[in-house]
């Protein structure tokens, strides 16, 4: 992706220029400029995990990434439709997987392009919702049967909740596989105390589990 593509899309982003974000954004994919993949992983991803405020900005540090959030959800919302398109030509892999951020989680931004990406590589990927407390999760269980759970988590003080989540699940559908994903896990050990199958933590993790579980 040209570096251009970055420099144009945070001026507009630092500047809160949601209209203007937007627009850039889209024009992109209309363009085939970029494909979803290269706009979600190479364009709106960076520009939240590598979010930082000026000093002179400290005191509404947590707003000015709200309002960042904000838009780049709004950008992952209009794109929709781009993936709907998309959808008429991808071949369906028979496997439901549910998609979420467990009980404490907020960072949801992840959670939704995965769940987008998991349906471009022909999943029946459904995202559930962020923040959701351990009942809800079984009882979405029991109301879909997925083959598949994944589990989305940023905040490395959020693991102790989702090992308590995972073991649960693992008692009550030990049918169902337990993936888990986010920035949490990139530090290196976070997931070796956690009840799972897969962690998935870029588009070739994906394309190798679809692999794996259609062969």
């Amino acid at each position: 992706m040209p570096d251009t593509y970055m420099r144009t899309f945070l001026g507009f982003l630092k500047k809160e220029d949601k209209e203007h974000a937007v627009r850039y954004a889209i024009d992109l994919l209309e363009q085939k400029k970029l494909t979803i993949e290269q706009l979600y992983l190479e364009l709106l991803a960076p520009t939240l995990s590598n979010f930082e405020c000026d000093i002179d900005d400290q005191e509404v540090c947590i707003w000015k990434e709200h309002i960042r959030t904000s838009i780049i959800r709004t950008i992952l919302e209009t794109s929709y439709l781009f993936i709907i398109e998309r959808l008429k030509t991808v071949e369906k892999v028979d496997k439901t997987i549910l998609v979420l951020t467990p009980a404490f989680e907020y960072h949801e931004i992840g959670a939704i392009m995965n769940a987008h990406l998991m349906m471009l590589e022909g999943f029946d990927a459904r995202y559930i919702g962020a923040n959701t407390p351990k009942d809800e999760i079984l009882s979405a269980l029991r109301a879909y049967g997925p083959d598949f759970i994944a589990l989305s988590v940023s905040n490395t003080y959020n693991i102790v909740v989702t090992k308590r989540i995972t073991e649960e699940i693992r008692r009550f559908f030990p049918d169902v596989g337990i993936i888990l994903g986010g920035r949490a896990f990139f530090m290196q050990g976070a997931n070796r105390s956690l009840t799972y199958d897969y962690l998935l933590n870029s588009l070739d993790d994906l394309k190798a589990f679809k692999k794996k579980v259609t062969s």
